[in-house]
């Protein structure tokens, strides 16, 4: 394979240069990866039957499951993937733009919620009969039962999203839509006060704190106040 990377030299070390693109990194690794996936497409998991190539054997399983076993189907739109060829098309029916969505209407309070599972816990939270799930690995309490569903994922690992344009592959949809802002260089939430955009709401949130002074997280020992919980957790008190 014909090497697409060139070295230069600097003061801070070396930096890789891509002889084809853009794209510069001060880690080889890192630089071979990029030639990898957006050049020469020469990964390392191949299938048997047809020959294609793909970077993770994760990718490759769904491939020969989908193209040659019959055995899962994936979205070519978004990328999920389902066991169930009923599944599958009621989901494709959702990205038809004259597709209207059962949704399920509150009467108490209108508020309009898309699954039946989470209309049922709103309701029981109206009636004074609100149940929390907990998790049975961790212990974590969750309010709604589909929340604990997407709760669990996060420890067994299934990813049902694929990302078409790089193959990565995520828990949720909501992570998979936020990261094809990565490729389609989208940032849809903008700072009324600076203007400085972001990817998705929960950093604009945290923007705005700057902005505001709001300081929600609270170190018990010394009282001082922090943006973000993870800045509470980095500090190291010594009250």
């Amino acid at each position: 394979m014909k090497s697409h990377i060139r070295n230069k030299h600097t003061q801070s070390g070396d930096t890789f240069k891509c002889e084809i693109c853009d794209y510069t990194s001060n880690n080889k690794s890192s630089m071979k990866s990029h030639t990898i996936r957006k050049h020469t497409k020469d990964f390392a998991h191949k299938c048997e039957t047809c020959g294609k190539k793909y970077p993770k054997k994760s990718e490759l399983e769904i491939h020969e499951k989908s193209n040659h076993q019959g055995l899962c189907h994936v979205c070519k739109i978004c990328g999920k993937v389902f066991k169930s060829e009923g599944s599958f098309r009621q989901h494709c029916k959702s990205h038809d733009p004259d597709y209207v969505r059962r949704v399920f209407t509150c009467e108490i309070c209108s508020t309009v919620l898309r699954r039946v599972s989470t209309y049922k816990d709103h309701m029981q939270r109206h009636r004074g009969e609100a149940i929390n799930y907990v998790c049975d690995i961790c212990g974590k309490v969750i309010t709604t039962s589909h929340g604990l569903e997407k709760h669990r994922k996060t420890h067994t690992g299934e990813k049902k999203f694929l990302c078409v344009t790089c193959g990565k592959d995520f828990a949720t949809s909501q992570s998979l839509i936020v990261h094809t802002r990565v490729h389609t260089k989208e940032r849809p939430f903008q700072c009324l006060i600076c203007t400085k955009r972001f990817t998705q709401k929960s950093s604009l949130n945290i923007h705005m704190r700057y902005h505001t002074g709001e300081r929600p997280f609270e170190c018990t020992l010394c009282s001082k106040k922090f943006v973000t919980k993870t800045l509470l957790k980095d500090h190291n008190c010594r009250a």
